[in-house]
Parts: structure tokens; C-alpha cells; sequence
């Protein structure tokens, strides 16, 4: 540890770290702009600069390039440093256009945002504005680019030389003509492309599926964990008035860092497009009240070993407890399995892994059969009268496989997000939340406990959380021990009968994870052979740097 002084306060942090990141996590504000805690240093933009006292004199430097040392004194605050950072600023808005009105960085624009605490200035050029034109640029698959807004801050072609290592950006000419560019005959289309515009200090690179869709401080935003794959990334999910306009990467330095793949950033129409509306009970559409209750009635007329149970690994922790709990007090657990037929998809050595299911650990944490091969051969030779499928739709992948679930049955009992060839087959379907609409748990591959929010309740009140509807159909059956009253509620009553989650509570959850001990990962940590920037101290920065 380095004993140093910034603005007359004392501190210690670790060797090795920049003066820049010092500053910021003791809550010293210190003006930045190029700087990205995940990148390497590039030094570049100069807004950082601070005056370090030395032996021969005070002299200024550039805070994100600058080591700490024993004894250090530095200040951020002294006039020489003041004028220092407000004289980069004015570089780099001295061409920058006026067009804030109709850009989409407008509300999360860190060049609006360093002006308005660090500049205030009066316009002093008198000489006509340079524009570097580029206007609207197709580049890639999702990105747009707008030249003349660049600022060479050089974030977007460090991410792309170290990250996903495709490096299709670079400046070309010089001088007050330099301005950023694709390589001729390449596009931007990596699967990591999305995190350019997040890691875009201005409005240069944009994303067409949120281009000119809605205004960032109209955004609700909550968080949450991305659907998408097992790794889990933290998100947040932005909406207005229940409708999702973008999944943004949320930062966990022992997870994803600040970045998230386009195929999970992208997938937010997934889940507000062919929903399962309405709950229906035969070919008529019901309120939930009544299609519980005919179920009710339905099942106490048959036997508890003649009902079997599809859960999925696409469903929260809490909805696999409360299903697996009603078999162990109604049904017949070992009627109960979870498997699930979609094949691996892609994986690479960044954050992407092949299993496309965001809680397949989940499943083995609670014991769940996550094979089904004997629940399958007993369905198919009619030992079934009811089967209560969640999350699950084998109709999906091949016919000979549905028809082992739904061939010999009575009654298929369907609990869906979204529009299937399995609801169309139900006998009875109700409609249930998506993660988004719902509190819960997932488990990741390498068995990280995460926690994701609620963003908003759903327009129709009979759409319910799957564990909240498993729990009043147990208590339409009169089956004791369901009485809880939301999903943190059953997080914390498993959490006292699972050993993993001991201690643990819904609230109490990081809001990075935590892992689970005693559960073995099933796909190594991301970033492999990836280095990430060794200037992080564990505390979160301030403002624009957390967000990055």
C-alpha cells in the first residue's frame, strides 16, 4: 500500500494503481474522459491533469497515466490544475458540433456532463468551425457512426483490439483532420459490437435498435441479469411505460466487467413479442381464479402418482423450489425432472458459453433430474394422466420427442411465457412473467447466485410468477406450507432448507452475485487469455466511470 495525499486528504491504496483511479474511488472527483477501467491507458484526451509536488518543483501530469508513490501529494483543485483540465475540454469541444437536440447521447453524454462541472467557459474561437462530416455511417450489423462527433477519446478501438481482438476501427489522417474509421471492405459485426456505443463518451457510435427510440431520462432502469446464456452477465433493463427499449451491460468486475454480447443485448424483443395473454381453460379464455380452481378440481380426482412434472432450465430458482416442493407434499417427486432439448450454441473465450440457459445449475443445486430419460419412457407407455409442464416446450425441437410427452396423456397443463406449439397443445395454459416482470434467482455456470429485479408489472393481473401461481394451486389443493407472499419470500424460506444459501437472504444477495460453495462450475471464468486493465481497487468510481 501507497500512503499518498490528494487535495489535503490522506489515503492509502494499493501499489501499481493510477492516480486517476485513486482519486475516484476515495470520492475525490477528478474530470476524465478517455479512461476506461477495463482498457488500457491511452492518456490522450489530458482532462485528467493534476499538479504532483516534487522535488524540483510541482509539475502537472496526466492522472490516468500516472502510478502512485509513498509520499505522493497531489492536487486536482490547484489553479495551474484547474486551467489544465479546462483547457482540454475546450480542445475538444473547439470542433465539436451543436447538434445535442437530435443526438441519442443527449442525458448520458459525458462531454455534457464535463462541461457542465468543469468548463462554463466563454466560447473564445474566432475562426469558423471544422466539421469532419461522416454524417450517419452504416458500419455494421448495429452500429451507426457519426465522425463529426468523435473526440479521438479512442475507447472504441482499444475495446475492439482487446476485447474481441477483431480490431475493425482505427483514426485515420492527422491533425485536426484525424477522425475515427472502419477498415475499407470490413464492417463492424463482431458479437461484442453493441459496447462500442456504451463505452462511447459522446454521440459518435450509436446503436440503430435505440436510435432516435426514446429520450435515456424517460428510462426506467432496473437490475438484472441477462437471460441469454449461463454466464449470467449483469444488465439493466431500460423501459418506459412497460415497453423495453435496450438491455444495457452493468458493471461486475468478477463477472463481465462492463460489457455483454449482441446476442443478449439484442434479445429484449424476445420477451415483449408472441406472449401467451391469455389464460385458457379448454378452447375458452378464463380469468386465472377460475382456471386454478378447475384444475383443482381436476386433479383431486386422480391419483398423486399419475401427474407428472417438466420444469426447465429457463425458470428462476424460486419457481423450481415451489414446483419441486408441491411434488414432495401432493404428487410423487420422482415424477419430476427437467430436461431440456435445445442444442449447445457458440462460445468463445470472452463471455460467451454454449449452454444457452441462463439456470441449469439451478437445477442441479435443488437436485432436479436434468436428463428425464425414465420420466420420458413412462409418459410415452401412458403411466400419465396429467402433465404439468413449466418453461419447457418440446414441441419446439423434434415430433417423435412431443409425442413421448403428450401422446398418452389426458391433459396437458402448460405454464408459458410466450406463444408455443406446446401451449396450442394444452388442455389447460396459463400465461406467466417474464424474468423482466418478476424478482428471482439464477444460478450461472460458474455457479454464481445472482439476483435480478422486477422493471414492471404487467398489464394483465392474471399473468403471475410461476412459483406464485404453483403456490396457489397448492393452496387451492389444501396442501400446507405454501402461504408465501412474494418471490423474495420463497427465496428465503429455500434458503433455509438448501446448505448452498444458508445465511443467505433475498436482500441480502450482491448485487454482483455471490458463489455458491459446494457446487462445481461447469464452464471456466470469461476473459480467458484476456487481460483486463490492473488498475481496479474494487470500489466502484464515480459517475460516468461505472457506467462505462
Amino acid at each position: 500500500m501507497a500512503k499518498i495525499t490528494i487535495d489535503g486528504k490522506v489515503m492509502e491504496v494499493p501499489d501499481g494503481t493510477n492516480v486517476l483511479e485513486a482519486a475516484l474511488s476515495n470520492d475525490v472527483k477528478l474530470e476524465h474522459f478517455c479512461y476506461q477501467r477495463y482498457l488500457p491507458v491511452a492518456g490522450n484526451c489530458r482532462t485528467c491533469m493534476v499538479e504532483i509536488e516534487g522535488p524540483k518543483g510541482n509539475m502537472l501530469t496526466v492522472g490516468c497515466n500516472t502510478k502512485v508513490a509513498e509520499g505522493m501529494v497531489i492536487h486536482t483543485l490547484s489553479p495551474k490544475a484547474k486551467a489544465a483540465q479546462k483547457s482540454a475540454i475546450e480542445m475538444l469541444l473547439l470542433d465539436h458540433p451543436l447538434d445535442c437536440p437530435v443526438c441519442d447521447k443527449a442525458g448520458e453524454c459525458k462531454l455534457q456532463n464535463q462541461y457542465m462541472e468543469y468548463g462554463l467557459y466563454d466560447a473564445r474561437r474566432d475562426v469558423p468551425r471544422y466539421f469532419k462530416g461522416g454524417k450517419a455511417e452504416d458500419i455494421g450489423e448495429h452500429i451507426m457512426l457519426d465522425q463529426e462527433r468523435c473526440v479521438l477519446c479512442t475507447r472504441c478501438i482499444r475495446f475492439v483490439d482487446e476485447v474481441p481482438k477483431t480490431s475493425e476501427l482505427a483514426i485515420v489522417n492527422r491533425g485536426h483532420e484525424a477522425k475515427i474509421d472502419i477498415f475499407p471492405g470490413v464492417r463492424l459485426d463482431n458479437a461484442y459490437s453493441g459496447n462500442v456505443t456504451d463505452i462511447c463518451p459522446v454521440g459518435a457510435l450509436t446503436l440503430k435498435e435505440f436510435r432516435f427510440k426514446q429520450r435515456v431520462w424517460f428510462l426506467k432502469k432496473t437490475e438484472s441479469v441477462c437471460h441469454g446464456c449461463a454466464r449470467g452477465c449483469n444488465m439493466t433493463v431500460e423501459q418506459n411505460k412497460g415497453h423495453i427499449y435496450r438491455f444495457m451491460p452493468r458493471e461486475n468486475p468478477e463477472l463481465n466487467k462492463t460489457w455483454m454480447c449482441d446476442e443478449g443485448r439484442f434479445s429484449f424483443d424476445h420477451y415483449q413479442t408472441n406472449r401467451a395473454a391469455e389464460v385458457r381453460v379448454g378452447k375458452e379464455n378464463r380469468n386465472l381464479a377460475y382456471g386454478i380452481d378447475q384444475l383443482a378440481k381436476l386433479l383431486q380426482d386422480i391419483p398423486a402418482d399419475q401427474v407428472a412434472g417438466i420444469a426447465s432450465p429457463t425458470a428462476a430458482l424460486e419457481d423450481l423450489y415451489v414446483m419441486k416442493k408441491l411434488f414432495e407434499k401432493r404428487f410423487n417427486p420422482k415424477n419430476l425432472a427437467a430436461p431440456f432439448w435445445d442444442k449447445p450454441g457458440d462460445a468463445d473465450n470472452v463471455l460467451k458459453v454454449a449452454d444457452k440457459t441462463p439456470n441449469r445449475q439451478g437445477l442441479k443445486l435443488l437436485g432436479f433430474d436434468t436428463e428425464g430419460k425414465d420420466l420420458l419412457a413412462r409418459m410415452e407407455k401412458g403411466e400419465f394422466k396429467i402433465v404439468l409442464m413449466m418453461h419447457n416446450n418440446p414441441f419446439g425441437h423434434d415430433e417423435a420427442l412431443a409425442q413421448k410427452v403428450y401422446g398418452k396423456v389426458n391433459a396437458l397443463i402448460v405454464l408459458s411465457v410466450h406463444q408455443t406449439k406446446t401451449v396450442e397443445k394444452g388442455a389447460m395454459v396459463f400465461p406467466v412473467r417474464t424474468f423482466i416482470e418478476k424478482n428471482g434467482t439464477f444460478v450461472n455456470a460458474t455457479s454464481r447466485l445472482q439476483r435480478f429485479r422486477q422493471a414492471f408489472e404487467p398489464e394483465n393481473p392474471d399473468v403471475i410468477e410461476s412459483s406464485m401461481w404453483l403456490a396457489c394451486l397448492a393452496n387451492a389443493l389444501k396442501v400446507e406450507g405454501f402461504d408465501y407472499v412474494d418471490t423474495p419470500s420463497v427465496f428465503n424460506a429455500m434458503a433455509k432448507e438448501v446448505e448452498a444459501l444458508k445465511g443467505l437472504t433475498f436482500n441480502s444477495i450482491p448485487s454482483t452475485g455471490v458463489v455458491l460453495a459446494g457446487l462445481a462450475s461447469v464452464a471456466e471464468e470469461p476473459f480467458k487469455g484476456i487481460k483486463a486493465q490492473p488498475n481496479v481497487l474494487g470500489k466502484k468510481c464515480e459517475g460516468e466511470c461505472s457506467k462505462a
